[in-house]
């Protein structure tokens, strides 16, 4: 299992290595699972979105980030639910996953952007 984040998919302005690290996690993880087509192996990326976490500053007390017990409960249950998912994501993180999918990109960009308080 690898980790990219929400992140990956729509920049945050304070974090870019962040950002273009996480991308280049999720763009590993399809090469990868290309790579390993017809072993036994399996590959899944697990597509966070903020989680109430320390890992930047504020994000432990932000109401935008996703409660960390939240956060892996529905983790658990997706797992268990989609045995042959290429990708794990919960739901807060599909408006960055599907942006550019739905148009929508330079909206959620800006959106995000501006409501972050870093």
């Amino acid at each position: 299992m690898t980790v990219s984040s929400g992140l990956a998919f729509v920049p945050l302005r304070v974090s870019p290595t962040y950002n273009a690290t996480k991308a280049a996690i999720h763009m590993l993880s399809e090469s990868l699972r290309l790579q390993l087509d017809g072993t036994s192996v399996e590959l899944v990326e697990l597509v966070p979105p903020a989680v109430r976490t320390d890992l930047m500053p504020g994000q432990r007390d932000s109401e935008f980030a996703m409660p960390l017990d939240d956060f892996v409960t529905e983790v658990v249950e997706l797992i268990d639910s989609q045995p042959d998912a290429t990708e794990i994501r919960v739901e807060r993180v599909e408006f960055l996953r599907h942006a550019e999918f739905r148009g929508d990109y330079a909206d959620v960009v800006a959106t995000l952007n501006r409501l972050d308080p870093h």
